[in-house]
C-alpha cells in the first residue's frame, strides 16, 4: 500500500489560476461535484487539468472514460507536463476504460490498435449498464492506495451522461451517485462528474444537482484572437460556500495549455 501526507493542501486546485483564486484555493476534499457542459462546449481540458494538478501535488487519481481511449488523454496530459506512462507505473494514475470494451464491441482494451500492449493500470468495465460494475471499477482502481485523511485522491468520470443513458432504471443513477458521494466522504477523495445537462430531463438534472456538493457550468462563449474557443466556467452552486455562487471565469485551451482570458 502507498501513502503520502497532504500537509496543508486543504483544497484541490484546477491549475487555472483565476479559477483557483475565485474558488479561494480550489474544491473541497471529501466532496463530489458535477461539471455541466452545454452543446458545443468541451469541459475535458479543464477536468484533466484538475487531475494533472493532483498528480503534481502527489495525489492519487483515477480517470473513468466513456468517450475516449488512452491515446487521447495521453496527449492532453503531456501538454500539462505530466508523463502518462510514468504516472501509471508509480500508481498515481489509473485509467478506467468504460468505452472501447463496453457493450461487447469486440475491441481488446489490453491492446492498442497497432497490436502493441496497452498501459498497465488499465481497468476495463465491459458493461456500463450496471451501476455495480462501474462502482467496482473505481474501487479496483484504488485498491493499491492506503486510504486515510492525509491521503489525497482525485477522480473524474467523463462522461457521466453516457452512463445515465444506459441505465434502464433511473434509480440506478441515484444509487451510483449516492455510493460515489459516500466513498468521497469516507476516503477524503474528490470526484468530478461531467454531464451534458441539456441532454437530460431537467427534473433529473435538478435532482442530481441537489445530491452533490457543488456544480460548475462550462459553456463556449466565443473565440480568441487566434481562433481557439473561449469557454466560461460559472460557479452555479457550492454548498457551505454560497458566496461563490454566480462567479464566472473565462479561459481558453490553446496549444495544450489552459490560458486565463480575463
Amino acid at each position: 500500500m502507498l501513502d503520502h501526507n497532504l500537509g496543508s493542501q486543504t483544497y484541490c486546485k484546477f491549475g487555472l489560476s483565476s479559477l483557483d483564486v475565485t474558488l479561494n484555493g480550489g474544491l473541497n476534499r471529501g466532496a463530489t461535484f458535477i461539471i455541466e457542459q452545454t452543446i458545443g462546449s468541451d469541459a475535458d481540458p479543464l477536468i484533466l487539468s484538475f487531475l494533472a494538478n493532483g498528480l503534481q501535488s502527489m495525489d492519487y487519481t483515477f480517470l473513468l472514460s466513456t468517450e475516449q481511449t488512452t491515446d487521447y488523454y495521453k496527449k492532453i496530459f503531456q501538454g500539462f507536463g505530466r508523463n502518462w506512462d510514468m504516472e501509471v507505473s508509480t500508481g498515481r494514475l489509473r485509467f478506467i476504460d468504460a468505452f472501447s470494451g463496453s457493450f461487447q464491441t469486440g475491441l481488446n482494451t489490453s491492446m492498442y490498435l497497432d497490436g502493441t500492449a496497452a498501459d498497465q493500470g488499465v481497468i476495463t468495465i465491459p458493461d456500463i449498464t450496471s451501476s455495480r460494475e462501474v462502482n467496482e471499477g473505481i474501487r479496483q482502481s484504488l485498491l493499491h492506495v492506503k486510504k486515510g485523511f492525509n491521503v489525497g485522491i482525485r477522480g473524474a468520470i467523463l462522461n457521466f451522461s453516457s452512463i445515465i443513458h444506459t441505465f434502464d432504471d433511473k434509480r440506478q443513477v441515484f444509487q451510483f451517485l449516492q455510493s460515489r458521494r459516500a466513498m468521497d466522504k469516507l476516503e477524503n477523495s474528490t470526484t468530478l462528474l461531467s454531464i451534458n445537462a441539456d441532454a437530460h430531463d431537467p427534473l433529473l438534472v435538478r435532482a442530481l444537482e441537489h445530491m452533490v456538493d457543488g456544480i460548475l457550468k462550462v459553456e463556449m462563449t466565443g473565440h480568441s484572437e487566434y481562433g481557439d474557443p473561449v469557454h466560461t466556467v460559472e460557479i452555479i452552486h457550492m454548498k457551505s460556500r454560497v458566496e461563490l455562487n454566480g462567479r464566472k471565469i473565462r479561459y481558453s485551451f490553446q496549444n495544450g495549455r489552459l490560458l486565463d482570458m480575463d
